[in-house]
């Protein structure tokens, strides 16, 4: 069986079968990983430092952000009230 390697962009952790973050269909090693550190939150693993990865620090908001903004667009057919 082959490992699992984390979804986050220059992360070498392998995924726990009995501890997978998932999110978007991509397994992750941590929560942090799953979330693209938004705030620069370090990767579980001591020897890894995909927190600092340039694709991850490009991103200026995070999914829970992302989430909120989406979920107050819908729906999205809804006329304006007067």
């Amino acid at each position: 069986m082959s490992e699992l390697k984390c979804g986050c962009p220059d992360c070498h952790c392998d995924v726990d079968p009995q501890r997978v973050f998932n999110h978007d269909g991509e397994a992750y090693c941590s929560q942090a990983c799953a979330e693209q550190h938004p705030n620069g939150e370090p990767c579980p693993a001591p020897d890894c430092h995909c927190e600092r990865s340039g694709k991850v620090g490009e991103r200026d908001i995070t999914d829970n952000q992302l989430d909120d903004a989406l979920e107050e667009t819908f729906p999205a057919s809804d006329p304006i009230s007067p």
